[in-house]
């Protein structure tokens, strides 16, 4: 069973069921904070059982996986001492060590989808995962700003609650990665503006590189088959 288990997340279709936990992270259990501390409590467990899913997925590179396990360790350390300490100012460092093992599992989703091979459907999923994985990350980064600098974000008020400035950043964070750009949020340190331009950046040519970078892969996978 165990040895099934790490076969099937070790795959491409381990891939699949990451884009799937992202997607119910971003668009079902994000919603979830408004119902309070038990929801926070509920995110914070899925999300780390969602990174956990990411070691599985590149399990068979030990260092790589062994590398985001010590960083989402850390990562959960720092949120309980958070929770269990809220005076302590460790909520910036919450929000940073969160995006560095986003970053982490980014980099090494990628090195899953590149790898050599015939493109599957599964890669292209684990393509799509990363993407809504840029989304959370930078929404991560923007707290991490706008704890250190509040006001960093110009949010409408009752945008979020007094303990909830992810959910704003989150959804500021997606219509900038996909340049939609309401412009109810807008960033107003410099830092913010610099930041909010590279993940619009990200957002225009991730897709475009990806495409580019997947059909160059199929047709050289096809040509080492023909011959």
């Amino acid at each position: 069973m165990r040895r099934a288990f790490v076969r099937y997340w070790a795959a491409d279709p381990g891939l699949s069921a990451l884009l799937l936990a992202v997607v119910v992270t971003v668009f079902v259990l994000r919603p979830l904070l408004g119902l309070g501390v038990a929801g926070q409590v509920l995110i914070e467990v899925w999300f780390a059982l969602v990174l956990l899913a990411g070691v599985w997925t590149v399990w068979r590179h030990r260092r790589q996986a062994i590398l985001l396990t010590v960083v989402i360790v850390i990562a959960e350390l720092v949120r309980l001492l958070h929770r269990q300490m809220p005076a302590a100012g460790l909520a910036p460092w919450v929000a940073l060590s969160g995006a560095l093992a986003i970053g982490i599992l980014v980099f090494l989703v990628l090195n899953r989808v590149f790898r050599a091979g015939p493109i599957t459907v599964q890669r292209i999923e684990g393509a799509v995962a990363v993407y809504l994985l840029f989304g959370l990350m930078w929404a991560e980064v923007y707290e991490f700003l706008e704890l250190l600098n509040p006001g960093a974000f110009q949010i409408p008020s009752g945008a979020a609650g007094a303990s909830d400035r992810f959910s704003p950043l989150l959804y500021f964070s997606f219509i900038t990665l996909t340049t939609l750009g309401y412009g109810d949020i807008v960033p107003v340190h410099p830092v913010a503006r610099s930041l909010a331009m590279v993940e619009a950046l990200t957002g225009q040519l991730y897709p475009a590189i990806l495409i580019a970078r997947l059909v160059s892969m199929e047709i050289a996978s096809k040509r080492g088959q023909a011959s």
